[in-house]
This record gives C-alpha cells, sequence and structure tokens, in this order.
C-alpha cells in the first residue's frame, strides 16, 4: 500500500487541489468540549525527509477558523485511476503547521497554571502516533510551564515540589533516581500513592528545567520505522504546589504527560518478539485510557445517582491518572488534550483515529 501511494503521490495532491470542501456545522456552544477538559489538535509540519523520499500533506486545517480539518487519501481499485476519499473532523482547538507551541500554551495550557497554583488539581497530555510531534510539543509546553510557575505573576507564597518517572507496561521508574523501580499502590483512603518515588523542592525555572532534562536523558527509547528515538514508555511530570502557611489543606497538583506513541501494523512489522511485547502493552494502556475518558463522559449524560464502570484500575497509566476517573474523586480536575498529527497520507489511517479520538472527547 506505501508503494502505491508514493507511486500515486502526483495524481494525489492534483485531486486535493481540485477538492471543494462541503459546507460543515460547526459546534454550538452546548456541543462543546466541558468546561472540565479543553480539546486541541497539533498538526506538525511535514519534514525534509519525509519530502524526499516522495511523501506528500493529506491533513489541511480549514483556513475559515471552523475548526475543521480534512483528510485526504487515495482509495485502492482493481480498474482505473484511484479516487480521493476525503474526510473532515472537528477535533477541538486546531493548530497548524505554522503555529508556535508557545501559541498552543497561551490559548490552552496557561490556564492550568493559575488552577493548580489555587489547590486543584490540572493534567496535560499529548496523545498521537509515533512521530507525531508528542515529546517536541511536551517538552516545549513544560519549559513554557516552568517560567509561568516562577516569573513572579501568582499571587501569593507556595512550595513547589517536582517528581519525574515513566511507566512502561506494569513497571514504574523514577526518571531522577537512575530508573530506580517503585510503586503505585491504593492507601485506605483510595489515594493514589507513589512509594519510594524521589522528589525534589524547586525554587526557579532553571532548577526546574535542569530535572527535566536529566529525565529526559534517562527515558527510555527505541527506533521504529517512524522515528530513530521513539519514546517507549509514558513520561510524567508531577508538579506539587504546596501552600506553606495552610499545612492542612490539599496542596495543587499539575501532571504534564507524554503518552507513548501508538503504532499501526506497517509501523511494527520488523519488531522483535519483546519490541511487538511492548508495543501491545502501550497500545493497550492507551486503549485503557480511552475507556476511562469515554466512561467519565458517559457518566456525566447519565444520572447522577447511577454508579458507572470506569475500569481505571486495569493500568498504571490510570491508577496514576485515578483524580481525573474515580467517581468518587472529590478534587476539582480540569485536563488539556493535545492530539498531534503527522500530515504525511503514508499515515493518513493513524491521524484519522487520532483526531477521532479528539473529536469524541470534544462531543462528549
Amino acid at each position: 500500500m506505501e508503494q502505491f501511494l508514493l507511486d500515486n503521490a502526483a495524481r494525489h495532491q492534483m485531486l486535493v487541489q481540485r477538492f471543494k470542501p462541503p459546507r460543515q456545522k460547526t459546534q454550538s456552544k452546548s456541543e462543546a468540549s466541558p468546561s472540565n477538559i479543553t480539546v486541541a489538535t497539533r498538526i506538525r509540519p511535514i519534514s525534509d525527509e519525509e519530502l524526499l523520499s516522495g511523501q506528500v500533506v493529506a491533513v489541511f486545517p480549514r483556513l475559515d477558523s471552523s475548526g475543521v480539518v480534512d483528510l485526504h487519501e487515495l482509495r485502492r481499485v482493481v480498474r482505473g485511476f484511484p479516487p480521493l476519499n476525503s474526510s473532515s473532523f472537528q477535533p477541538g482547538r486546531v493548530f497548524s503547521a505554522d503555529d508556535k507551541t508557545d501559541t498552543i500554551y497561551e490559548d490552552v495550557v496557561h490556564s492550568l497554571i493559575p488552577w493548580a497554583w489555587d489547590g486543584n488539581v490540572g493534567t496535560l497530555f499529548a496523545y498521537g502516533q509515533t512521530g507525531s510531534g508528542k515529546t517536541f510539543t511536551v517538552r516545549g509546553l513544560e519549559q513554557l510551564v516552568a517560567r509561568s510557575i516562577f516569573d513572579g505573576e501568582l499571587e501569593g507564597e507556595r512550595n513547589v515540589y517536582v517528581a519525574m518517572f515513566e511507566l512502561a507496561g506494569n513497571s514504574a521508574y523514577d526518571l531522577l533516581n537512575s530508573r530506580a523501580p517503585f510503586s503505585i499502590l491504593e492507601d485506605h483512603l483510595g489515594t493514589t500513592q507513589l512509594v519510594g518515588i524521589q522528589e525534589f523542592s524547586v525554587r526557579s525555572t532553571a532548577e526546574l528545567l535542569a530535572l527535566s532534562e536529566k529525565a529526559n536523558e534517562l527515558r527510555q527509547s527505541a527506533p521504529t520505522v517512524k522515528n530513530d528515538g521513539s519514546s517507549r514508555s509514558h513520561a510524567i511530570c508531577r508538579i506539587r504546589i504546596e501552600r506553606p502557611s495552610h499545612e492542612s489543606a490539599e496542596g495543587g497538583i499539575l501532571y504534564l504527560i507524554d503518552l507513548a506513541g501508538s503504532e499501526a501494523a506497517r509501523d511494527i512489522f520488523s519488531h522483535s518478539t519483546e519490541r511487538l511485547k511492548e508495543t501491545r502493552e502501550i497500545n493497550m494502556s492507551l486503549s485503557v485510557l480511552k475507556d476511562c475518558i469515554r466512561g467519565v463522559a458517559d457518566m456525566e449524560k447519565r444520572n447522577p445517582s447511577k454508579k458507572a464502570y470506569i475500569p481505571f484500575r486495569q493500568s498504571t497509566l490510570t491508577k496514576v491518572l485515578k483524580h481525573l476517573f474515580d467517581p468518587s474523586e472529590s478534587r476539582q480536575c480540569r485536563t488539556t488534550v493535545v492530539a498531534c498529527i503527522n500530515p504525511s497520507f503514508l499515515d493518513t489511517g493513524a491521524s484519522k483515529n487520532t483526531m477521532r479520538y479528539a473529536e469524541m472527547l470534544c462531543k462528549s
């Protein structure tokens, strides 16, 4: 299929140029994502390497500020010229290849900082296919978060503590303690505890970013078809914000999560047995995450008195994110999801799945 697409790249471009987008119903205010979750989609630029190999762009945000993204793919037929199949999505706030990380931060992430500063829980995670720019996006946002925490514009005095760790399958490793393993357990009150992890007090942007750099160097990675240094684990930065004058009050928490990339069948064709097992674990944990988010959305639509089953205990990732999914959780939470998209016409299957996921979150 890949060779078929490369052989017909010129036809793909010609048909895309002729494409006339249909009128798309935009979301009304009542159809937009709920106030506690913000959904954004970032389409990364196509790389020079991809262009040199004959790949072309297949994902196009519309220029009318409607938030609609058109995706084009050629359909293989037995006879005649391959036709163009086009799909349209509304995957939240859309950022094109020309938008900088600073723009994404100001639009959909910055509000999480004062929210956590005031004692609540904020969560950011980037989701998408391997090679779609998740780590680049999260690391850029992490730098901006660090600056905002220590730039002096937030009111009041706080103590800031940082822990950074990775989840690989059912195992958890402390990235600020030479990847030492630790346990994720629930205490007698049902609160998730990171047992054995090291937490560091930070007093400046430079200190926080130095810890981030140290953690990134220890993160598990391996070459894939899509990326020579693909992240093979979920990396989590937890920033805990404590009020020194209110010892009894719960501190705010900010989670910055770079999810491992989902992989399609063609991406894992040449994997070893060990890598296939690793990929299954990654895809399974991402599937549980989807089920949990969908479960929360369904619960909000039902009668609040009826119990809903949300399978957050089925993966280590969702155990850590228990605050988002447990119906009995009392803490106020806000979440920002950044869905990252590879624009190449060789990756339309994965891009469609990512945008469907983002669209589902918006309509929940």
